[in-house]
Parts: C-alpha cells; structure tokens; sequence
C-alpha cells in the first residue's frame, strides 16, 4: 500500500513544482525584439523573479521606442513603476471586451508591496474608440496608455499585452502629497462696526469722572471790600448782606465784647459826623 502511495506523492509535488514556475517572463520576452529594452528592465530591477513566481498574471509591455525615461531611474523607483504594469489576473482582448462596463479596476503587483496609498495599486482600464486605454487609478492621473496588440497569452496564465507608453502613477518617487478635502465653509459672524477712539480731549479715565461728579461746583469769586468799595455798582445786594452760614453768631449783649463793638460803632459815627462839617 505505501509503495503505490510514493509515486502518487511525487506526481503531486511534480506539478506543484511546475504549476510554480509555469513561465519564464524573461524568456518569453527575449523573443520579441521590440520588447528588449522592457524585458531587461525587468531583469534588472528583480521584478522578473517575483513576476515567474505567480500562477495567473497579466503583463504591459512598453515597446522599446516608447519606453521614455524608465531607463534613467533608480532601482527601486523603477521596480515600482513596473510593478505597476503587472496586473494580477488574466487579462487578454477578448475578455477586456467582455468586461459588463466600460471601466473595470484592475489590482497590479504594486498593491501588495504594503507601500501604495492613495490607489497607487490600482490600474483603470477604459473601453474608448475601439480599443482600451490604460492608467493609474490615482485621482487626477493621466490615462493615455492605449492597448495596442496583444503580444502573446496562455490562458489563464500569463498574457503580455502592447501598451503606447508607460503608465505614469503619481507619487512612487515619494512626492505624492496627501489628497484632503476642502474644509467646509462656515459663516463667520459678522463683527461689530467699532467706533472710533475719542479724541485726547474726550478721553477721560472713569476715575476722572468720578472726581469730576463728585466734587462740587466751585463758587465765583466775589470781588474783594479794596476793589470799587466807593462804586454804587458794586454795593452788596440785600443777599449779600445776610451772614453766611457758617458766620459765628454775635456775641451776647451783656458781654464786654459786645459793649467794646457798640462804642466803637459810635466812634465811628461820630468821626462821620465831624468829617462831614
């Protein structure tokens, strides 16, 4: 019984092994000249090696008159790039025709770096004129990559297909700059119109104020006995004549200074009296 057991097992692991490594994208590029310059981009970036591993993969291929400044990037900018021209899953013209919209998404090999954002991967294939064209799904990238044939296909395993030109995806050099959405507009409230600031003269501290209520109004001062004493103008009115209120009262009449005021009151009558004659 386990003698028939030990061929079966190493049938399994046979195809298991083969099923792994069902296409050499390197080798199969190497028989399409206009593909060379694509083919050792691959090679040289090591994404060939990650590419062979995968059982159903879809790959587009930049002719070599279209292949623009791909050559001139770093080994890592250029891994991500071409990842993004390997979809994951089988795609050749007739199911593209097939799809039920005229736009599907299609998941590339960039996506399962951990490093996309902003849709970096996914790819956007439009049905447009009779043919399909390609671009990242990033919002606001260009999408002008158009299929032109279809290289070769082995359902449903690998298919190369011809692209125009390379799919620009924005931000795998590391200048993607987050995509937020405008704040809402708020109606600020509308301020007070403020007045405008009193003048030096009109500017008075409250404490000024205050001394200025509480004080009282000063009294006009009354011309001195020295000053026009002979005019009739300026004799006193009968309110003036009355003593003010916080005059002292006159002495008692029995007090001596009472009888020193009254002789000196007739002295002085008297002196008016001899003056006169």
């Amino acid at each position: 019984m386990s003698r028939s057991i030990a061929p079966l097992l190493c049938t399994f692991l046979l195809l298991a092994a083969t099923s792994a490594s069902a296409f050499n994208i390197t080798k199969i590029l190497s028989q399409y000249s206009d593909y060379s310059t694509f083919n050792e981009l691959l090679s040289k970036s090591g994404l060939a090696t990650e590419i062979n591993k995968r059982a159903t993969i879809t790959v587009l291929a930049v002719p070599n008159g279209a292949i623009g400044d791909l050559t001139s990037k770093s080994d890592d900018v250029l891994k991500r790039d071409l990842s993004t021209h390997v979809v994951l899953d089988y795609y050749d013209p007739m199911k593209l025709r097939n799809m039920k919209e005229k736009t599907a998404k299609l998941t590339n090999m960039y996506q399962q770096s951990g490093k996309a954002a902003y849709d970096q991967g996914f790819l956007n294939v439009t049905a447009k004129d009779g043919s399909f064209v390609f671009g990242s799904a990033v919002k606001g990238a260009q999408r002008d990559s158009r299929l032109e044939k279809s290289v070769m296909n082995q359902p449903y395993n690998i298919s190369i297909l011809g692209i125009s030109q390379p799919i620009f995806t924005p931000g795998l050099d590391g200048t993607l700059a987050p995509v937020s959405a405008p704040p809402p507009k708020a109606n600020a409230p509308s301020s007070p119109k403020s007045s405008p600031p009193p003048s030096d003269d009109e500017a008075e501290s409250p404490a000024e104020e205050e001394e200025e209520a509480e004080s009282p109004v000063e009294e006009t001062e009354a011309p001195s006995p020295s000053e026009d004493a002979d005019s009739p103008a300026s004799s006193p009115s009968p309110a003036d004549d009355s003593p003010p209120a916080d005059a002292q009262s006159p002495p008692p009449a029995g007090s001596s200074a009472g009888k020193l005021k009254v002789s000196f009151g007739l002295f002085v009558v008297l002196a008016s009296m001899v003056a006169a004659y």
